[in-house]
């Protein structure tokens, strides 16, 4: 376990803000974390995953935690089902796999893809760890995490209490659960347990997957029998790559905000007033139109000023352009979108990246 004070976190976030915490602890198991909340830290307690939907806005007064517990197993006697995971996945003798919380997201993608599992190759090259991921239920191309997590594992911070839920007592939403609502802070996560398929359950549906897919498919000589995880996993990183920048050369979280749901009236002036067919989508509660979408609108799109700007290719990406930009400096320009946006759509826009 590796306890430190003062700790400069510029290493534990993508967006490369150089900033310390009180104190820094990092645990590879159970016992260890059970170990560290038995000592006198500094709170308050924040923990992280990769740190790649995170923008640190100053130094932390507190303690940040980070796991390292890293194993994939294959659970063969679990006994549940895949409730409250996605309806694909529903009637099917699932695989389920328990993944320690510090797992990266990504290298569990490609375990999976590997086996010849489906559920999780749409969720392809996401930055972060499992952990975070059942936090913030992130999601890309038609698929969440809630779509495929059937249970969470925690240690209570407080009492080191161990605790599980269900799928269904985490409160998912559009990137949100309880964890990052009314139980932020109280839990740290272990293990995330999820539900894949042996059987083909591709989602292809949104945007331009599909197409993309079959592409792949004839540049390969291969069929639609031939469909596998790995070939859709491959083709979601190579879409991913071509629009989002590599934060290991380009200091951001990812997407910066939230795609906002309006009402059908609301969408129908702004189409009326835009003159354009507006990309959109219909989802419950209403309509969800693409931040970029407005963003790129009101001319942001590869704009920059002084260490950060908007992602050339990325409308929806803030990043830190030099390398050396300050906290204030990507605050500002996330409160310029979010007012011009406000202003040109009457639609306030929320950022999805977590402010600490």
């Amino acid at each position: 376990m590796k306890v430190e004070r003062n700790y400069n976190l510029l290493k534990h976030n993508t967006f490369r803000m150089n900033c310390k915490c009180a104190a820094f602890v990092e645990y590879s198991s159970e016992t260890q974390l059970l170990e560290a909340i038995s000592l006198e830290l500094p709170k308050p307690w924040f923990h992280i995953g990769a740190g790649s939907n995170l923008l640190l806005t100053g130094d932390f007064p507190g303690t940040v935690f980070h796991s390292k517990i890293r194993h994939i197993n294959v659970l063969q006697d679990f006994d549940g089902t895949s409730d409250g995971a996605s309806d694909r996945l529903s009637g099917e003798k699932n695989i389920f796999v328990e993944v320690g919380s510090g797992v990266v997201m990504d290298e569990f993608c490609e375990w999976a893809a590997l086996q010849g599992l489906w559920g999780a190759e749409n969720l392809s090259n996401i930055p972060g760890e499992a952990g975070a991921a059942a936090v913030q239920n992130v999601g890309a191309y038609g698929v969440e995490a809630k779509d495929i997590i059937v249970e969470v594992r925690c240690i209570e911070a407080t009492t080191g209490a161990k605790c599980i839920f269900r799928n269904g007592d985490c409160g998912y939403g559009y990137r949100e659960s309880r964890f990052k609502g009314e139980w932020k802070g109280r839990y740290f996560i272990t293990e995330v347990i999820f539900a894949l398929s042996a059987s083909p359950k591709p989602v292809l549906d949104y945007g331009n997957l599909r197409t993309a897919v079959e592409g792949k498919l004839e540049s390969l000589g291969l069929g639609q029998a031939d469909l596998s995880p790995r070939i859709v996993r491959e083709v979601v990183i190579e879409t991913r790559k071509g629009k989002l920048p590599d934060v290991a050369e380009l200091g951001s979280a990812g997407s910066f905000f939230k795609n906002p749901v309006i009402s059908e009236e609301h969408f129908r002036k702004i189409e009326a007033e835009s003159q354009t067919k507006v990309p959109h989508f219909v989802v419950e509660g209403g309509i969800k139109v693409p931040a970029a979408w407005m963003i790129e609108q009101c001319g942001w799109k590869g704009h920059s000023e002084g260490n950060v700007g908007v992602y050339s290719k990325q409308p929806l990406v803030i990043v830190n352009l030099s390398g050396d930009a300050k906290p204030e400096e990507v605050v500002a320009l996330e409160q310029k979108i979010i007012t011009s946006v406000e202003e040109r759509f009457g639609v306030k826009l929320h950022p999805e990246v977590e402010h600490l």
